[in-house]
């Protein structure tokens, strides 16, 4: 209990002695002190708590009666200072909704207080895995941002007006509070103390994000505290209906009494609980005040999107998880706004330039996964809630920091000035792509997370937000791609400007990166030894949605992509360096100006792609408001308008357990040495053949068969050239995943992480082409972003389908079937086939590598590679044609072993279909080409989902 205490109270000393010492080098002596010892805290805490089960803490009831009062005094100390600031400003609605909050805390202690110490908690404080979890990432991730804040303010005061007033001392102590009040919410079983601890962070929120005092930042900051207000209105309202009904004020005995004959009369405290978590955590129609937010400094970004503030929402949120399983209208109500605001904040993130708005409307979409996760209930999709918690912490304040350091050193914060970074600020760049890959790329965390989403969505039969999650996930890849490619682009020749960056920013940035890529490595750990003993004492189960061996196989790919992104491997330093190709004499390759028309010299600009036309901001942020103001508000009327015992005692989705058959890690092996063996030679010869049909097609005669051999041998034996040193390596790697996806899926090993293979496989194609800084590769990059963002949809709701046919994710499971799965997946199989004709490049949908006139000149993504890098591509082409055709021919393979010689002529029959397609069909705009395939893929992926997962419920 004392550690306990302590790192309740340790913080509240730091921001004490900040207030009082106000020098520079006392305040980085006592924030490097409480930061280090608040840390090293957490770590004994861990160490202590974490791998046991979940244990309470007793008080004399004297002592928690006295400590009540404590928090009441600060209640009402909060509401005098939202109360002061309403009147100084003059915001009604503010002053309005401060008075309610006011009396209702004055009221409520008025009804519990004179009761006397004898109806106090006899134990107030509860720990689980869960709230170890939260220690770690607010003692760990929250104090190396207040370490961080000490050189990124000085700078942020040095930038000031002149004659501002030096207020750094109040940042950092409001930051030493909101630590403290985050390890009050998240040890204290007690709801009075948690509500307390609540509105600390809200008030806390508000002051930092007004902190400039410019009118926008107040503007913003009373957004902030109008909204969570709201929330902490109805948070206040559940403590008075709990107490009415004569029930303990106690989290962890909301279950006890939900599983008795008294379980009707918590739905409304449930109800009301959950939206209190939704304000906290951003989500529509709540969500504006987490964009206001971005007009603070950095450091309060990165605690409010990371350690703090929405992460006390979604821990509420994820507390409530096992009642939503007895209270249906709450459930529904959680997931719809989580599944609404996920879908569209990732798509409005499509058109932000600003770096901090992307970062916000991403934070406001996984918060948005996160609450759908919990709302769903199960052990399942527990687990994936927790793990994206973990991951969305690290690397998004990974990102944040970065962005806040880049911002110093180039003057700005907008993507479209990060052109060129990779050479001026090379350190600060690769730490920014390792947290963007942690944010979307398996096997990162939060890719992993969503993966466990996937598969508790389909575990329900929850199919409205497995389509939602399919197409939200496509959204955020092109977004993330976009950013991603502009920090790749290498230029020769760049000033450094890294040397400004003080050691406190490296420091914080560091640890942090350090963080992430431990959490990735041991998620089989964490999950065997800490989220799955958490889920077993909640649930009396521990979910196995992934299995341990692609858990090792993604734990070293991690390690594969740190070495690749953090140390000089695979730079090529000895090839000769060209100039990018700019369609005329280039004059200066690293400014990109060449001699254009007339004789004027130009200058080739690279912007990147918005779609504001596809997804208006304004339009979708009013139809995110409309929907969730009418779910909460369908979710009360449920309510009132039927009899509460008919909205409790059961979920609305039924769990389904995944089969997990797949080989080991040996088998795994043998597939990959098979597939990177047979899968060239099958392409190559596919390669001549289509190359043949085409020409006959055509009136010519065409090349041999083995034409494409001939071919890529020549490039082999070709003197290497290129415009940078790292292309070459990005190129390996998309080549050594595409022969992982492909080896994993002969194997019979996970059919959803296969698909995910072959995304990073793209991926890295894309970041090799952007490396360049070329035009016609930066159009090709572009181009091909888009084609993943119209694919990936189909190919997740292609795994989904497989899942309902067979039990399992694992390709093995195949050969346990008594039917092919195409006879309860044609829809699917259908929507496939179309979504192949992108995957293998073929025309209408052959935008990205061929886009030039001259397509034997230039070829898109492609333009700037020669030699063995662009043989490397070739062989990746081949290996995944074989992979694609792969699945088109599982759809018909069953027990019987003839079935594998069906599956073969399937598949070669739909190559030969798609030839005939290229050879008869013009190139189609990028508009047609995601549009046609969204239509297809939201269609057929409904019609079938709906058929296959709702049909065994009726």
């Amino acid at each position: 209990m004392g550690l306990i205490a302590f790192l309740v109270v340790a913080p509240l000393v730091a921001a004490v002695a900040l207030m009082l010492f106000r020098s520079e080098s006392q305040r980085g002596v006592i924030t490097i002190a409480a930061a280090g010892v608040t840390g090293v805290a957490s770590v004994i805490f861990a160490v202590q708590h974490l791998l046991g089960g979940y244990t309470t803490f007793a008080l004399p009831q004297e002592a928690s009666y006295v400590i009540t009062w404590v928090m009441t005094i600060v209640d009402i100390v909060l509401c005098a200072v939202i109360l002061w600031f309403a009147i100084r400003y003059k915001n009604k609605l503010a002053l309005v909704l401060g008075l309610v909050q006011t009396v209702g805390v004055i009221y409520f202690a008025n009804l519990t207080l004179p009761e006397g110490a004898e109806h106090m908690l006899t134990e107030p404080v509860y720990l689980d895995q869960l709230s170890v979890i939260m220690v770690l990432i607010v003692g760990l991730v929250g104090s190396a941002i207040c370490v961080y804040a000490l050189g990124y303010m000085k700078d942020f005061q040095h930038h000031e007006p002149a004659g501002a007033p030096d207020r750094r001392h109040f940042f950092a102590a409001l930051m030493f509070l909101f630590l403290s009040a985050m390890f009050v919410i998240v040890l204290s079983d007690n709801l009075e103390w948690m509500f307390t601890g609540w509105e600390i962070t809200t008030v806390c929120s508000f002051l930092m994000i007004g902190y400039t005092r410019t009118p926008e930042a107040i503007k913003n900051s009373f957004r902030q505290i109008i909204l969570n207000m709201i929330g902490g209105i109805a948070f206040l309202a559940a403590l008075f209906i709990i107490h009415l009904w004569g029930l303990p004020l106690s989290l962890a005995s909301l279950t006890v009494v939900a599983n008795s004959v008294f379980a009707p009369t918590l739905i409304l405290p449930i109800m009301l609980l959950s939206v209190a978590g939704l304000t906290k955590a951003a989500q529509m129609p709540f969500h504006s005040w987490l964009l206001g937010a971005m007009v603070a400094p950095t450091p309060t970004s990165a605690l409010l999107h990371s350690s703090t503030m929405v992460k006390a929402g979604v821990f509420l949120l994820v507390k409530l998880a096992p009642l939503y399983l007895i209270y249906p209208a709450a459930s529904a109500m959680v997931v719809g706004i989580g599944g609404v605001t996920f879908v569209l904040c990732s798509f409005m993130a499509i058109t932000q330039s600003n770096a901090k708005r992307v970062l916000a409307y991403s934070t406001i979409a996984n918060l948005g996964l996160i609450s759908a996760c919990a709302g769903v209930g199960t052990a399942e999709a527990v687990w994936a809630a927790i793990f994206l918690i973990i991951f969305h912490t690290v690397s998004k304040s990974t990102l944040f920091l970065c962005v806040g350091t880049v911002e110093h050193r180039i003057g700005s914060r907008n993507i479209e000035d990060m052109d060129g970074l990779f050479s001026r600020l090379p350190r600060l760049t690769r730490f920014m792509m390792l947290g963007i890959m942690g944010m979307f790329v398996a096997p990162f965390g939060m890719l992993i997370s969503k993966w466990a989403t996937l598969v508790s969505f389909a575990e329900t039969g929850n199919v409205v937000f497995l389509i939602l999650l399919a197409f939200g996930s496509a959204a955020t890849f092109f977004f993330w791609a976009k950013w991603l490619g502009k920090l790749a682009g290498v230029a020769q020749k760049a000033e450094n400007v890294e040397g400004g960056v003080h050691k406190s920013e490296w420091a914080a940035i560091g640890f942090i990166s350090c963080l992430l890529i431990a959490c990735c490595v041991l998620l089989p750990v964490i999950s065997q030894a800490v989220v799955g003993p958490y889920l077993e004492g909640v649930y009396h189960v521990m979910p196995q949605l992934i299995g341990v061996d692609n858990m090792l196989i993604m734990a070293a790919i991690v390690v594969f992509i740190a070495i690749v992104l953090l140390t000089p491997w695979g730079r090529a330093t000895d090839k000769r360096r060209v100039a990018v190709y700019l369609g005329g004499q280039c004059t200066d390759p690293d400014g990109r100006q060449y001699h254009g028309s007339m004789g004027r010299t130009m200058t080739s600009v690279k912007r990147n792609w918005y779609m504001t036309g596809v997804f208006p901001e304004d339009k979708l942020t009013l139809v995110g408001v409309i929907l969730g103001t009418c779910i909460i508000l369908m979710a009360f009327a449920a309510c009132f308008i039927f009899a509460i015992p008919a909205l409790v005692g059961g979920s609305f989705f039924v769990d389904r357990q995944v089969l997990l058959v797949g080989p080991g890690l040996g088998g795994v092996l043998v597939g990959i040495v098979v597939f990177a063996i047979a899968a060239p030679i099958l392409g190559c010869l596919l390669d001549g053949l289509d190359r043949k049909i085409s020409a006959h097609m055509q009136g010519r005669v065409g090349p041999r068969l083995l034409q494409p051999y001939y071919d890529v041998r020549k490039l082999l034996s070709k003197e290497d050239a290129s415009v940078n040193a790292v292309d070459e390596a990005y190129v390996t790697c998309a080549l050594i995943f595409a022969l992982l996806a492909g080896g994993m899926f002969i194997s019979g090993s996970n059919l959803l992480m296969c698909v995910f293979l072959v995304t990073l496989a793209t991926l890295f194609m894309i970041i090799a082409a952007y490396s360049a800084r070329s035009p016609y590769a930066d159009t090709g990059a572009d181009r091909e972003c888009l084609q993943v963002m119209s694919y990936e949809p189909m190919l997740l709701i292609m795994t989904v389908g497989f899942f309902t046919a067979t039990q399992s994710f694992d390709v093995a499971q195949l050969f346990n079937l008594n039917a092919p799965i195409i006879v309860s997946l044609v829809p699917i199989f259908l929507g496939l086939l179309f979504v192949l004709t992108i995957k293998l490049r073929k025309s209408p949908f052959d935008l990205s590598y061929s886009h030039h006139a001259h397509q034997e000149i230039v070829k898109g993504i492609t333009t700037e590679m020669s030699g063995r890098t662009l043989a490397k591509v070739e062989i990746m082409h081949w290996c995944e044609s074989i992979l694609f055709l792969m699945w088109v021919g599982m759809f018909f393979i069953w027990d019987n072993p003839a079935s594998i010689v069906l599956a073969v002529v399937v598949a070669l029959a739909a190559w030969f279909f798609e030839v005939v397609i290229d050879n008869n069909f013009a190139r189609m705009k990028w508009q047609n080409c995601l549009s046609g395939a969204w239509l297809v893929a939201l269609v057929m992926g409904v019609v079938n989902l709906f058929y296959v997962l709702i049909t065994p419920f009726i």
